[in-house]
């Protein structure tokens, strides 16, 4: 992987100042509730108790992080925060999200509370999905990105429609690119059967997960009162669980493998790698080509991911076809 793909944005924003609530906002307080003034308070990263957006996907997005933090709060209470409620303004154009407040600090997660967290994200809701099928029940939206979270039957095809979509938004968003264009041929008809398709098969079985969907370290933080981890800014549906640390892939420098390395080698503690285990290092290679291609469709003005989504659909096709 290319050094430096990988880099934990430092760009936290001071929240300071008083603070517009539309009238929306205000009628889901709790009954009785007066509001004196409100004030911003604190720095985050990507995420604050409430907020609000424009445009005409604000509403699809605010609705898909509200059912896939309600979800991921039901399960692990003490390591997300809850959706209070979501809905459209009254005031303006646009739309509101609440989540609970919480006090964080910064620093990476310890590695054994964060993987068991997740680990207990995987495991206490397989009996939830509602239809046993990889998929979600509405669309998700990674940054601003819609996910295809269609139900299928089988991982193989959530993944291959997940991909050839997010390549159309890719090639809408920077343009056609002859190598991309020759690669994807065999990158579709080789290498995702090849991989995937031997873990469900020849006897073999994975039962679907909840998956938080965009788990990197910018979507993590620690509470300052319990020192638990608390992820937040879901993107989820239910999937193959090695498929969620696809982003641990993508560290460049050294303090980072590191963490990535121990990280994995944590959860797996909890839930072991899926067999074929001598395809784990390649079926993470195929995944972190999905985290790479939506980076490249997110940041078109960037042109290192276009590069090194290319270098890595190379190294796989000339592996498998």
């Amino acid at each position: 992987m290319s050094e430096g793909y990988w880099q934990v944005q430092n760009n936290a924003k001071v929240h300071e100042g008083p603070v517009d609530l539309d009238e929306a906002i205000i009628s889901r307080f709790p009954p009785g509730a007066i509001v004196k003034n409100s004030e911003g308070n604190g720095r985050s990263n990507w995420n604050t108790t409430a907020r609000q957006r424009k445009g005409p996907n604000a509403g699809p997005m605010f609705r898909g992080e509200y059912e896939s933090m309600k979800l991921i709060n039901k399960l692990i209470p003490d390591f997300s925060p809850k959706p209070i409620t979501w809905g459209k303004l009254q005031n303006s154009d646009g739309y509101f999200i609440l989540f609970s407040f919480h006090n964080l600090s910064e620093g990476n997660p310890s590695i054994p509370v964060f993987t068991h967290a997740v680990s207990q994200l995987h495991t206490l809701g397989i009996d939830m999905n509602p239809t046993g099928k990889f998929g979600f029940h509405m669309p998700t939206y990674n940054g601003t990105l819609e996910q295809d979270n269609t139900w299928t039957d089988t991982w193989e095809e959530f993944y291959a429609r997940g991909m050839r979509h997010m390549m159309k938004i890719e090639e809408e968003a920077r343009g056609p690119s002859e190598e991309l264009q020759q690669l994807s041929g065999p990158f579709f008809d080789k290498v995702i059967p090849r991989l995937l398709r031997p873990l469900e098969t020849g006897g073999r079985s994975i039962k679907p997960v909840l998956l938080h969907g965009d788990l990197w370290l910018g979507n993590v933080s620690n509470q300052t009162e319990s020192g638990n981890p608390l992820m937040f800014d879901a993107s989820a549906f239910w999937g193959h669980h090695e498929y969620e640390f696809a982003t641990l892939r993508l560290v460049g420098d050294d303090e980072g493998i590191k963490w990535a390395q121990e990280c994995l080698k944590s959860y797996h503690e909890h839930i072991p790698k899926s067999e074929p285990k001598h395809d784990w290092d390649d079926r993470h290679a195929l995944y972190s080509t999905r985290v790479i291609i939506h980076d490249s469709a997110l940041y078109p003005e960037k042109p290192h991911f276009r590069r090194i989504l290319i270098e890595e659909m190379k190294k796989l096709v000339e592996k498998f076809s």
